[in-house]
């Protein structure tokens, strides 16, 4: 979609500020009535807008990180701690507002199916705007808590305290006849005001259909939106993120933000920012999505020769370094030792014990280094910082990237998935990857280790690879671990950093423990050991852990019955016709 709309920000900007996914109020106090609403066009075009909120578009991520891309220190949503309850926050806060967004949209259908102040073009536009809306408020529903009450026409309250749950494959069937319906008569792109498009009718549809193990669907939809010829890859991989990117090509449906018009990133920006830029460097990428990266001969790392644990941004697939803020030795004849930093904001980044002082690039002077644990107590417990998206932009703690719900790259790489999985394998295929990984290579001077094998088995792993690669961060992940049923595996374990190290702020103070003692005295920093990559592609530390080479930083466990939600226990209580999801 070069999609969705400031116009839609601007009606917005006032009811949107300073509400979080809990406190949100979806009915203002003094909102008409439908009897006095829905009486010309503008009416209904402001309450389609409703359906672009935020917070009606969850992207399965939070503070302390779901997966096993990101972590927030050492602390655990209850996800990775394995103890998800009928009470659990997230389960209970999207139930609740995608409800209400189903609610709102079927009042807006309702209205429309019995108006005559519309033309019939806009009468059609607006049903298929709706259509792409309770579509995909249900296809969350379904991949997450999997069957639920269903319905299609607005609920009196004695209905909603005795509805069952639906098959979720009833409601998938549904699902697709709402895709259907809205790509028929949405446009293929708008030359002002932009909202759903035909593309992102067909991409919606291809995704849910991935998520359900639908892939003739998913290879079709997708295929779908590829032939609409309407959208490209942006040409830099790390621009395509940044808050100063509008309207990309790539982009298919997004939600947006104005800083303006006070509609900006909600969850604390400063968590993620290193702390030498006064963030916190709370939130950060793992050990598991570093080593994940292949390296430049298209190996992972524990069979390429081109991988040093001692500098392990150096060799590996571009977005490593334009995901994760590199350190250390980055080409061969550089000068640079393992414990150099990278400028990153103007300030060089290192967690080095030994760097306690680091150059600001801004005034060519060394400052204290407050990105090592050797100087700050709370710096990256593991090392490691998050660069994708993240920008200058970011330093006010106020930045307004858009939130990107589907981009070209992930419809290409389901495309791909899809037909892999069918064992409809053929150039198109190894085609449709290639180009997502051309596009990450593009600006590197390294060429694309192209994927050549038609083998399925070695074609899934590298499509599941692929993508973590190119969506880390995104909000992907999660639902990528559950539908692969691999969340079991990468979620149970531990959660790995570095080994503890003596904090004292004085930069002339040598850091001692056992940090030093067991990795950086005996040359070993970073990584005292290449870890394992299993046939999954999900890397294994324990090795490390094993010789005293890293801590961990808490142990992480996913039992089965959490690759469905709970059904909120608060929703049984007012409805005994609510079974409860296996486990629970």
């Amino acid at each position: 979609m070069k999609n969705t709309i400031y116009n839609i920000l601007a009606g917005l900007a006032i009811l949107l500020t300073g509400f979080s996914c809990t406190e949100l109020d979806l009915v203002q106090e003094d909102a008409a009535s439908s009897a006095t609403w829905y009486q010309n066009k503008d009416q209904f075009r402001q309450s389609l807008n409703e359906g672009y909120r935020e917070v009606f578009w969850p992207t399965d991520e939070s503070a302390a990180g779901l997966t096993d891309d990101w972590q927030r220190r050492d602390a655990l949503d209850d996800i990775k701690a394995g103890t998800v309850s009928s009470e659990y926050g997230a389960a209970q806060d999207s139930w609740e507002n995608i409800y209400k967004a189903i609610t709102r949209i079927l009042v807006v259908i309702d209205q429309l199916e019995n108006q005559d102040v519309l033309s019939a073009e806009d009468t059609a536009l607006f049903m298929a705007e709706a259509n792409f809306l309770r579509a995909s408020y249900w296809s969350y529903l379904i991949s997450h808590y999997g069957d639920v009450p269903f319905y299609e026409k607005e609920l009196t309250v004695d209905e909603s305290f005795e509805m069952g749950r639906t098959n979720k494959n009833e409601i998938l069937q549904k699902i697709y006849g709402y895709y259907d319906d809205a790509a028929l008569n949405l446009p293929v792109s708008y030359n002002g005001l932009k909202y759903a498009t035909k593309g992102a009718a067909y991409a919606m549809k291809a995704r849910i259909a991935l998520y359900m193990g639908d892939f003739a669907v998913a290879a079709e939809a997708s295929e779908d939106c590829i032939d609409l010829g309407e959208y490209e890859l942006h040409a830099d991989f790390s621009e395509l993120f940044r808050s100063s990117t509008k309207n990309s090509n790539e982009t298919i449906f997004h939600i947006p933000r104005s800083s303006d018009l006070n509609v900006i990133r909600n969850d604390n920006v400063r968590d993620y920012l290193p702390r030498n830029h006064g963030g916190w460097g709370a939130r950060n990428p793992t050990w598991e999505l570093l080593a994940s990266f292949e390296c430049t001969d298209g190996l992972p790392v524990d069979e390429s020769p081109l991988f040093d644990p001692q500098n392990p941004f150096k060799n590996r697939d571009p977005r490593c370094n334009m995901t994760i803020v590199p350190f250390g030795s980055l080409e061969d004849g550089d000068g640079l030792s393992s414990a150099d930093g990278s400028n990153f904001i103007a300030i060089e980044y290192t967690p080095h014990p030994e760097k306690k002082e680091v150059l600001d690039f801004a005034s060519g002077d060394l400052r204290r280094n407050d990105d090592t644990p050797s100087v700050a107590a709370f710096a990256s417990f593991n090392g490691l910082a998050w660069k994708k998206g993240i920008d200058e932009d970011w330093k006010d703690y106020r930045t307004d990237p858009d939130l990107i719900v589907i981009r070209y790259a992930d419809v290409l790489l389901m495309y791909a998935e899809s037909k892999i999985e069918l064992n409809q394998i053929d150039q198109s295929v190894l085609d449709a990857m290639n180009q997502v990984r051309d596009r990450a290579y593009a600006n590197s001077g390294i060429p694309n280790p192209e994927i050549v094998t038609t083998d399925q088995a070695e074609l899934r792993y590298k499509v599941r690879n692929e993508r973590r690669a190119e969506l880390a961060f995104e909000g992907r992940r999660y639902m990528d671990l559950i539908r692969w049923r691999l969340a079991e595996k990468a979620l149970t374990g531990n959660s790995y950093g570095l080994l503890n190290v003596a904090t004292d702020a004085n930069v002339g103070v040598a850091p001692t423990g056992p940090l030093m003692d067991n990795v950086v005295t005996p040359g070993l920093w970073f990584w005292g050991m290449t870890p394992e990559i299993d046939a999954d592609g999900l890397p294994d530390f324990s090795a490390l852990l094993n010789a005293g080479l890293c801590r961990s930083l808490n142990t992480i466990n996913f039992p089965t019955r959490q690759y469905l939600w709970p059904i909120p226990a608060s929703e049984r209580l007012l409805n005994a016709n609510l079974t409860q999801n296996e486990g629970y």
